[in-house]
């Protein structure tokens, strides 16, 4: 990689434009171990052809909650699993001072070198998909993964959505790191995209934990 590329590496951020971030959620580690099946299923979906090296530049899957469940609180967990995996919980937890600032700056040293085997633990991009057009064009036409990326789109938005995965899918062999699509609240009826499989995962419960 030249100079200038490495460069890029580091003052790369996370693109906005394209999506947005996920919320913070209360109780973020009490919520996952609740779902500590499910949070180990979909991380190893995320890592499966993408690391220590990308074999696969794109792969989507779709998590359903439990039938009559609350669809807000199934996209509040998709969130805090986000956190999780883009190591938001993570940088939280650290001590006051300087301790987040060495993480993030050890991190974007890491984005950095491309001749480093990605660990399982290295945090990645995670966001959603929304479908505002000046967003959806982005998307679609302009964004690039800077890390290993988790994009979130809500199945109920599933036309407009669609169009973003679709046009990813055409670019997916120009990518420098994997991304990983997970449509949430999706039914039977969500259809693939022709040469796409989808994997399905199911949370049984999205409840508060008491």
């Amino acid at each position: 990689m030249s100079v200038g590329g490495w460069l890029h590496g580091l003052q790369a951020t996370f693109d906005t434009r394209a999506l947005r971030p996920p919320a913070i959620t209360p109780d973020e580690r009490r919520r996952l171990m609740a779902q500590s099946v499910t949070v180990r299923s979909l991380s190893q979906w995320c890592l499966s052809g993408a690391a220590p090296r990308m074999r696969i530049p794109l792969a989507v899957a779709a998590l359903r909650g439990a039938p009559n469940a609350d669809g807000l609180a199934l996209i509040s967990w998709t969130d805090t699993f986000a956190r999780h995996i883009d190591g938001g919980t993570r940088l939280d937890a650290l001590p006051s001072g300087g301790a987040g600032l060495r993480w993030r700056l050890q991190t974007k040293l890491n984005d950095a070198r491309p001749w480093r085997n990605r660990q399982p633990d290295d945090p990645w991009d995670a966001g959603w998909a929304i479908s505002a057009p000046e967003m959806l064009k982005r998307l679609q036409t302009q964004w690039m993964p800077r890390r290993p990326s988790l994009v979130l789109a809500d199945a109920s938005d599933h036309v407009a959505l669609r169009l973003a995965l679709g046009a990813l899918w055409q670019r997916r062999t120009d990518f420098r790191h994997p991304v990983r699509w997970l449509w949430v609240g999706a039914g039977a009826e969500l259809p693939a995209l022709p040469g796409q499989s989808v994997v399905w995962f199911n949370l049984d419960t999205v409840a508060e934990p008491g």
